[in-house]
């Protein structure tokens, strides 16, 4: 699966039609508190329950007071999307695997095999918990500083009010390259809206995505399709882990620093620190000599959906309007390159007045 800068727009479009729709029948009625135990029973309409978008059907009364006394431990996990495309691509609600007790469901029977063949791969990773030291949140404190100083210093990075990227990169395929050009527009704090033009097979098509504090949509031709809940922290994680929104978010209630233990990457000494802000959840690497950021790293997709280590490595810094910023990002996934996570900044343009109607959901923009 192929990375996008914002809201996995392609596989979100998927479940856009469901994000208003009544709830649906989960499992073909099939009893869930006896399917974790690898039975498959059909449920009766008398004992129903319903839970997010599903309606579990229940065998007995005790099947239905078991699964309201702990219902995380038998509904379709994570949040009904498919277990193996994450981030905002739903399941089919009929197309179910239980693994070490826990139910998921797919989006197509490809994603099921895949998914079976090797369930640990496409599971999100526990989180690891962050240092509480007092000492080591001082220091990453330091370390953002240090960054920001390194970028520009904190008035010109506070002064950014709007922040435009267009970027091209070309992300190999099963049926061949794809040329994308991405126009993401930031009107900060949290304000993003992606444009986005493919070019493959000979064909050209677009597609968008918009993320507010009040939700996310898929952008189509002539209108906005509400997105569920459960794309979010996938949709901010894309396109809040950029350098600008990242650290202009830096003093922020939810904005956690921290340092951690130093590396070298590709010869080049790092401090290293890790914040988290919302579903963002990134290392940052400094040039030991210079402060500047030399790397982002986070958990992250790669080709086949598999979660993995990913690490974009930044070049060609340029100034624009007295911030220095890079204009290249190279790609790593589990330490080898990936073309599809490599991309080049055409033009980056700071504090460009921005039509308002761009980020009200209620609004078509041609």
């Amino acid at each position: 699966m192929s990375p996008i800068r914002m809201l996995l727009v392609l596989a979100l479009a998927a479940g856009a039609a469901q994000a208003q729709t009544p709830p649906r029948e989960a499992l073909d009625g099939i009893d869930p508190v006896l399917l974790v135990q690898g039975k498959e029973v059909q449920g009766k309409s008398e004992f129903k329950v319903s839970r997010g978008r599903f309606d579990y059907l229940f065998a007995s009364a005790e099947n239905k007071a078991a699964f309201e006394k702990d219902p995380e431990r038998y509904e379709i996990q994570l949040g009904g999307m498919c277990a193996r495309m994450g981030g905002g691509a739903t399941g089919n609600p009929a197309d179910y695997f239980v693994y070490d007790g826990r139910i998921y469901i797919f989006g197509s029977d490809d994603c099921h095999k895949k998914f079976v063949a090797a369930p640990e791969k496409f599971l999100p990773r526990p989180v690891a918990p962050m240092s509480t030291d007092a000492a080591d949140a001082r220091r990453g404190r330091e370390l953002v500083e240090r960054a920001v100083n390194a970028l520009g210093g904190a008035d010109r990075l506070d002064a950014v009010t709007t922040y435009v990227e267009t970027s091209s990169q070309v992300q190999k395929r099963p049926t061949g390259d794809a040329a994308v050009t991405t126009k993401t527009m930031y009107r900060l704090p949290a304000d993003v809206r992606v444009e986005r033009t493919v070019s493959a097979e000979g064909r050209t098509y677009t597609s968008g995505g918009l993320l507010t504090a009040k939700g996310s949509w898929y952008v189509g031709r002539d209108r906005m399709y509400p997105q569920l809940p459960e794309a979010r922290p996938a949709a901010e994680q894309e396109a809040l882990r950029q350098i600008v929104p990242l650290l202009h978010a830096r003093n922020g209630e939810s904005f956690k620093a921290v340092v951690v233990a130093a590396a070298t990457l590709d010869g080049v000494a790092e401090d290293r620190v890790r914040i988290r802000n919302g579903f963002v959840d990134v290392t940052l690497g400094l040039e030991k000599s210079s402060g500047r950021i030399h790397s982002v790293s986070y958990v992250g997709r790669g080709r086949e959906a598999e979660f993995g280590d990913v690490v974009l490595v930044y070049g060609d810094f340029r100034d624009v309007k007295g911030l220095q910023l890079p204009f290249s990002e190279r790609g790593l996934f589990n330490g080898e390159p990936y073309e599809n996570l490599t991309r080049t900044l055409d033009a980056i343009a700071i504090n460009t007045p921005l039509d308002a109607a761009l980020f009200d959901a209620t609004t078509t923009v041609k």
